[in-house]
C-alpha cells in the first residue's frame, strides 16, 4: 500500500475551539491514521476532490452509534495498529473492519472487545485496535466527535492534494467538545451494531456501465464483467488498482480529452489494467471510464486488501 504517513508528528496540541477539551493522546498511530468526515464537495472547479471517508457507510454508522451528527469527524485507520490513551471518560466505537480491540486499564486489567461494539473508557485507559481479520479501513468515533481544524469546510484529509489535517502521529492530542463530554445523562441504548461487511468467497462490486464503454468492444465488456481481478498492492485512497486475468483492450485508437472524474469511476489506461478511483481521486482524467461503482460498492471497495479477488457485476 502506498498511502502511508511520513513519520513526522503533526503536533495537534492546541485546541481547535475555545470550548474544546483534550480527550486522548495517541500512543501509536499505525500505518496511517487520518481525520475524515463527509468531505468537501463542490470544489472540483478549483481542482479539489470531495475526499472524505473511503467507506462512508461505516463512518456514518460509527457516528450514529455514539449519538453524533453525521458530519462529525472520525479517524480512518489503515490496517489497525492504533493505540490511544484516554484522558477522560467517554464512549467510543470502531466500525468498518472485523478486528479485536484491547482495553488496558491503569491497574493492569485487560478487557477484550471487538469492532462494532460501543466501548466505555475512563481516564488512563489505553485502547488498541489490532490488525483486522477482515477488511482494511476502520473508523473510530468518539461521543461528541473530534474537534479538528477545517479547510474548505471539511476536516477531511486529502492525500493527493495535501488539504486537511496532517496524518495523525504518536504524541498527538485529540480534542472533543466540552459540552458533549460533560453530558452525563446520555447513554447509548444499542451497545452493539450488526456487522456490515462479511468475508465472502468472491467479492462482487456492482457497477453502472459508462460513460465511455463505447471505447470497448462487446467482447471486452463481457470480459470485464466475467473475469476475476486481483487487488494490487499499489493501491491507496487515490485509486484501487486491479490486476486483470486478461487486460481490457480498447476498440478505439487515440486518447480522450481530459474530462471530469468521480469517486468510483473505473478508468482503463493503455495497459488494460483498470483503476477504481477512491475519494482522493484527481478531478479530471484522460483515460476512458468503462463503468462506475454504485455508492455501496464504493464503500465495499474501501475494505479490499491487496491480493483479494473481485468481480464486477451489473
Amino acid at each position: 500500500m502506498t498511502d502511508m504517513h511520513d513519520g513526522q508528528s503533526s503536533a495537534i496540541l492546541a485546541p481547535p475551539r475555545h470550548d474544546s477539551l483534550p480527550i486522548a493522546r495517541v500512543v501509536q498511530a499505525g500505518p496511517l491514521a487520518l481525520f475524515q468526515d463527509r468531505g468537501r464537495p463542490g470544489f472540483a472547479a478549483m481542482g479539489v476532490s470531495a475526499s472524505g471517508s473511503f467507506d462512508r457507510l461505516s463512518a456514518a454508522r460509527a457516528n450514529h452509534a455514539v449519538g453524533n451528527a453525521a458530519t462529525a469527524p472520525v479517524i480512518e485507520l489503515l490496517m489497525g495498529g492504533f493505540v490511544v490513551e484516554f484522558l477522560v471518560s467517554t464512549s467510543v466505537i470502531i466500525t468498518g473492519t472485523d478486528a479485536q480491540i484491547i482495553i488496558e486499564s491503569v491497574d493492569g486489567r485487560v478487557q477484550r472487545s471487538y469492532t462494532n461494539v460501543i466501548i466505555d473508557v475512563v481516564a488512563s485507559d489505553r485502547l488498541q485496535v489490532l490488525t483486522p481479520d477482515y477488511g482494511l479501513r476502520a473508523y473510530l468515533a468518539v461521543r461528541g466527535g473530534f474537534d479538528v481544524a477545517q479547510e474548505l469546510g471539511s476536516a477531511a484529509r486529502d492525500q493527493l492534494s495535501g488539504i486537511g489535517p496532517a496524518p495523525i502521529m504518536a504524541g498527538d492530542v485529540l480534542w472533543s467538545s466540552r459540552g458533549f463530554i460533560e453530558e452525563l445523562q446520555w447513554w447509548p441504548r444499542l451497545r452493539q451494531i450488526p456487522t456490515l461487511w462479511r468475508r465472502v468467497p468472491q467479492e462482487e462490486l456492482h457497477v453502472i456501465l459508462g460513460p465511455r464503454h463505447d471505447w470497448f468492444s462487446a467482447e471486452t465488456i463481457d470480459s470485464f464483467l466475467s473475469q476475476v481481478f486481483t487487488v494490487s498492492a499499489d493501491s491507496n485512497r487515490v485509486g484501487v488498482r486491479m490486476i486483470p486475468t486478461a487486460p481490457l483492450a480498447r476498440s478505439r485508437a487515440g486518447e480522450l480529452a481530459s474530462e471530469g472524474m468521480v469517486r468510483g469511476a473505473i478508468q482503463v489506461p493503455p495497459n488494460g489494467h483498470p483503476v477504481v478511483f477512491g475519494p482522493d481521486h484527481p478531478v479530471t482524467g484522460g483515460y476512458p471510464v468503462i463503468a462506475v461503482l454504485t455508492s455501496r460498492a464504493c464503500d465495499r471497495c474501501a475494505q479490499l486488501a491487496p491480493g483479494q479477488t473481485v468481480r464486477f457485476k451489473l
